[in-house]
């Protein structure tokens, strides 16, 4: 029986739906939906997304009536192209996103498709369970989209894929219908009868080429018909329904676990091994390559990473890991299982391993694991790598020799790769450095592709492990399955989608392997010579945007990245959907107008150049950077928002004022009177807030006293010199009573960083040079700079050198150095020879965003357990004020609910000292608790002088 698609276009009641659906047409948001993690790239027609069922009926059948195919996405963290699509976007990931039922006597869990992984997995930890699939992505990627590509995880050796522990699943079909799948069958009478016929029908064929072995999850998973027919669901890729409800098996965790990781000479080695692991009490089983570790070192920051590591540990080459987790009833068993691990593995080539149970040390260790997708898209000398063969999978006694093989393969074709997975499955992902700019390059990468099918067949492997063959691997299924076989996936799909309107070119009727590619050569229609010579992305902006491979990181809820995102929960307001926004301006295809484009100025809008991106991201996407470029050309020749004058300049306009006697008193007078400060605001394009207040007096003119000790310079920041002076007074006082002299620029000096935020970058540059030419005489005495302001310590230790070729500035860059860190070591000396007793007391400290993203806080908190100030750090990063960002016309709102998020509550409960040494994090917390916040030289200032080390 086919049941007709009951609307058409002409139909009133669709104008009705698409209203009541919420459908976004808006090409900012159709651009920052036209990539997953994948290569490919689809413009969709409009997304949606629904907060109930009735908003999904609704949205299908706006879709059916213009006929638009119809994609279900999630967390958007597939790699193999499921989640894009011409049509219509039904994202659930933002709102239909509720735990329905947890059923802890029955270990079971009814949710909707969004849900977060690590969301259901923190709702059942309480009752000692967990969902056991766990994809590297766990805190970002959802539910449905897991059982839809039929993911796995690290901990698949003990709990499975998420066709195993999926209990039963409810779709929406195209004529608006739902229907449920469970292990017994599928409510609706007659699709249950097709997929029991074509199950009985085709038995042998089933059995011949299906579940041969547990990562094969490439095509349908029919083999399930017969058995627990809602497991043939799992795998579809969104291509037979929309998810709308689903119920997932719950596993009891275990109550002790050790991790023993295994090193290895080659990844080879570790391949051949790892099968013969699979023993009682193992959970996992994964692999990586070495170059994974020389990758990951190339980071910012992580230039000491996997210093653990066994083999690394005794100065031994490794070019290979087994990570093996073990669990037990009692630490005892735990670790017993570790051992024989480990005795296992020795008789093979093991060269070093490592056995531990603590938390933090087995947390630090999975990290540079987790990691491994975002991180091998960048390979250790900077080199590009890609998905689309990174999913492959073989029967596990045979991943050594296919690994080999594929090695071989990647070396015909000249390209290179760095190996992680689930080797104890089988199951090796891989990121290639296909060439995507050039016709050749494009071919080059078609051969490969097809090559790499012959050869997993050859082994009796698979296309795909767990992320599906979406628009990567579908189109290569002739090479895995039969003819027959194929027609048999074909006649699953049309048993639930007669009129081929979902997912349409996956699995089925595929799209070809090279159809739109997104780094392909018509990405770089915009040509255009940045400012920031982005040097580690050969000074192309578009080679910076790319890598953004789409990993997702930025839209995970904890850590500091994406703080807008984290309170909008839209993909725009990620750092992902602000690059693909930005990719699809150079194409010039959909976003037009090159850099006067509105709809990137509105992406970037709400991004607050807080610089998380530029560390939590896996790859570095700066895409405070970005903005910064975008802005200079967006504006150039053009008058801007009032806010970038009155903010962008005010550094000089601060120290300007303050040449005049009396001047700053009567503007601080203005920006405090009633009558005058709506007027301030209107013209200077600032939000309604509190305006912030000038010093009376510049530090400068604070008196020093004559030293005979090493001469420091301590960094005029403008906030500290001419806004709030107390933390440089402070600075100066222990600076001196320390023993140091301590001398002040005289003349207008500055980091530029008002200028850099607000995309003034010519102003940049030659404030930067005069700048350069201040502080030669203190360059050439080679005087160590100290700054007060972390975002002016991080630019000019990390940002300058980017904007300007100038050798003073780089010695300048070389000779900053925070206060903190430079004052450690004297302190941490007057501690052990007992001149300064332990302060007990405690702390809570913002640490500004720029400094925990670029510089290094530890500094700081190890200063104060010297001193006996327990501290706590907020944790998610950027306070909201974001120097000129919050101040900004309508963003006041946002400022002040990202300030909830964490920080205002915590410092209303905080009974010790509240540190931010930012200026605009004090400003934030003083506006939005009332609490006076300090910085960390006034709290050193008080310790002194509370033991006489000071006046």
């Amino acid at each position: 029986m086919t049941h007709t698609i009951r609307f058409n276009r002409l139909d009133p009641e669709i104008y009705a739906r698409q209203s009541r659906a919420g459908l976004r047409t808006d090409m900012t948001t159709r651009a920052a939906y036209t990539s997953d993690a994948g290569i490919f790239r689809r413009v969709p027609a409009a997304v949606a997304e629904p907060r109930t069922v009735e908003d999904i009926r609704d949205a299908i059948a706006v879709a059916v009536a213009r006929e638009w195919p119809i994609v279900g996405r999630g967390g958007g963290s597939s790699v193999a192209g499921n989640a894009i699509g011409e049509g219509l976007i039904i994202d659930t990931s933002r709102y239909f996103n509720r735990i329905l039922d947890i059923d802890p006597e029955n270990r079971t869990a009814t949710i909707e498709p969004g849900v977060v992984c690590d969301a259901l997995r923190d709702a059942v930890a309480p009752l000692g369970l967990t969902y056991g699939p766990d994809p590297s992505t766990h805190n970002r990627c959802t539910i449905g989209g897991m059982v839809a590509n039929n993911a796995c995880g690290s901990h698949s050796v003990a709990y499975g894929t998420a066709a195993d522990n999926l209990i039963d699943v409810t779709l929406m079909l195209a004529d608006g219908r739902e229907v449920t799948v469970s292990e017994a069958g599928c409510d609706d009478p007659d699709i249950h009868a097709q997929l029991t016929a074509l199950a009985t029908d085709h038995a042998d064929l089933i059995d011949r080429e299906l579940g041969r072995f547990p990562r094969q999850v490439s095509g349908y998973g029919l083999h399930y018909l017969a058995t627990h027919m809602a497991r043939a669901v799992a795998g579809s890729e969104g291509t037979i329904g929309i998810i709308t409800r689903l119920t997932v098996k719950l596993v009891p965790t275990p109550k002790h676990t050790a991790l023993a990781v295994l090193a290895f000479g080659t990844v080879f080695e570790a391949a051949r091994v790892a099968h013969t692991l699979r023993l009682p009490g193992v959970s996992t089983i994964e692999g990586m390559g070495g170059d994974l570790l020389a990758a990951l070192r190339a980071k910012q920051g992580q230039e000491e990473a996997g210093d653990t590591l066994p083999g690394n540990r005794r100065g031994i080459p490794t070019g290979g890991w087994l990570y093996c987790e073990t669990g037990g009833d009692t630490l005892e068993e735990a670790l017993d299982r570790a051992h024989l691990v480990v005795r296992t593995a020795s008789t093979a080539p093991l060269i070093d391993h490592h056995i531990t149970h603590d938390p933090g040390e087995m947390r630090e260790l999975w990290r540079i694991r987790e990691s491994s997708a975002g991180i091998v898209t960048r390979l250790s000398d900077g080199g590009e790598a890609w998905p689309n063969w990174e999913d492959s999978a073989v029967p596990p006694e045979h991943l050594a020799d296919y690994l080999r093989d594929l090695y071989a393969l990647m070396d015909k074709f000249d390209y290179r790769g760095i190996p992680f997975g689930h080797f104890g499955e089988g199951c090796v992902h891989v990121r290639i450095s296909f060439d995507f700019a050039t016709p050749e390059g494009v071919g080059n990468f078609h051969a490969f592709m097809n090559e790499a099918a012959d050869l997993v067949t050859s082994y009796g492997g698979s296309l795909s492990g767990e992320h599906g063959d979406g628009r990567a691997r579908s189109a290569l299924l002739d090479r895995m399955y039969s003819e027959e076989m194929r027609g048999l996936f074909q006649q699953f799909k049309l048993i639930f989608d007669p009129e081929r309107i979902f997912n349409p070119g996956v699995l089925v009727w595929a799209d070809p392997i090279t159809r739109g590619l997104r780094m392909g050569p018509g990405q770089r229609a915009l040509a255009i010579t940045p400012v920031h010579k982005l040097g580690d992305d050969q000074g192309s902006l578009v080679n910076a945007v790319n890598r953004c491979v789409g990993v997702s990181s930025c839209r995970s809820e904890s850590g500091a990245m994406c703080p807008s995102f984290q309170i909008t929960g839209d993909e725009v307001h990620s750092t992902r959907g602000r690059a693909r926004v930005l990719s699809e301006m150079f194409r010039g295809e959909s976003v037009t107008g090159g850099y006067r484009s509105e709809e990137v100025h509105e992406a970037l809008d709400l991004c607050l150049s807080c610089k998380a991106c530029a560390s939590e991201c896996p790859v570095n996407v700066d895409m405070a950077t970005y903005k910064a470029e975008f802005l200079h050309h967006h504006y150039r020749g053009r008058v801007r928002p009032g806010a970038h004058y009155v903010m962008g300049w005010l550094p000089l306009l601060a120290h300007l004022a303050h040449k005049v006697p009396g001047l700053p008193t009567l503007i601080d007078a203005s920006l405090s009177s009633p009558l005058l400060t709506p007027v301030i605001r209107r013209l200077g394009g600032l939000a309604d807030r509190p305006l912030i207040g000038f010093a009376r007096r510049s530090l400068r003119r604070h008196p020093r006293a004559e030293r005979h000790g090493e001469t420091v310079v301590l960094w005029p920041d403008s906030f500290t010199t001419n806004l709030d002076t107390g933390p440089g007074r402070a600075a100066i006082t222990v600076l001196e009573s320390l023993g140091y002299t301590v001398v002040i620029p005289e003349g207008f000096v500055c980091c530029g960083l008002t200028w850099h935020s607000t995309g003034q970058l010519g102003m940049t540059r030659r404030v930067l040079e005069h700048t350069a030419t201040v502080m030669k005489p203190y360059l050439d005495q080679r005087l160590t700079v100290i700054g007060l302001e972390p975002s002016c310590t991080v630019m000019l230790t990390h940002e300058t050198t980017g904007l300007v070729d100038n050798p003073d500035l780089a010695r300048l860059s070389e000779l900053t150095t925070s206060f903190a860190e430079f004052i450690a070591p004297e302190i941490r000396r007057l501690v052990g020879e007992g001149a300064l007793r332990p302060a007990n007391t405690t702390a809570l400290t913002q640490v500004h965003c720029h400094e925990q993203s670029l510089g290094d806080p530890q500094h700081a908190a190890l200063l104060l357990e010297a001193l006996g100030i327990d501290e706590e750090q907020i944790a998610t990063g950027c306070c909201g004020l974001a120097g000129n960002w919050g101040f900004e016309k309508n963003h006041a709102e946002m400022s002040f609910a990202l300030g909830e998020r964490e920080l205002f509550p915590k410092v209303r409960q905080a009974t010790g000292h509240v540190i931010a040494d930012g200026f605009s994090c004090r400003t934030h917390i003083e506006q939005g608790t009332g609490t006076t916040a300090t910085h960390i030289a006034e709290i050193i200032l008080d310790i002194l002088r509370e033991n006489g080390v000071a006046e």
